[in-house]
């Protein structure tokens, strides 16, 4: 009796390991998707990436932040313009709307976001925003990837 216990336990603990490294794959693959569709984006080499969050893909996904997800900052090094903004979104093969102009209003203070894209690829959800610290003070560019709700 005590053999059988062992053999069905040895297997219990065989099983949920080939399972935890199933499930493990599966993760990983779903992380590296959305980091290769965030890939797609055309950011130009100058621009010096600040921050990077990545939240890996879990099992048990639970906080406000969904999984996996991405938030990527750089410096773009100028002022930018609309075009400058298009050119980053124009070759991921998904439309990407802005809500304005990328244009800093002359009578602005402080720090603002002067223009906001966002777009789906059906699976995630895109958002570039772009804040400007001040008047002719390099850029903020933001990216953010999501899973669609």
């Amino acid at each position: 009796m005590k053999r059988i216990i062992g053999i069905v336990l040895a297997g219990v603990c065989v099983l949920g390991t080939i399972a935890f490294f199933i499930v493990r794959s599966a993760e990983d693959e779903a992380t590296a998707d959305m980091l290769a569709r965030a890939g797609r984006f055309a950011i130009p080499s100058d621009w010096k990436l600040t921050d990077e969050i990545v939240r890996s893909e879990r099992f048990l996904c639970m906080s406000t932040n969904p999984c996996p997800s991405l938030s990527r900052q750089w410096n773009a090094g100028k002022e930018l313009n609309t075009s400058d903004v298009t050119a980053v979104v124009s070759g991921v093969g998904f439309e990407m709307k802005a809500d304005t102009p990328c244009q800093r209003p002359s009578n602005a203070t402080g720090n603002i976001t002067i223009c906001r894209f966002s777009g789906t690829d059906g699976d995630y959800t895109y958002m570039l925003n772009v804040a400007s610290p001040g008047l002719n003070e390099s850029q903020i560019v933001t990216m953010i990837v999501r899973p669609v709700d």
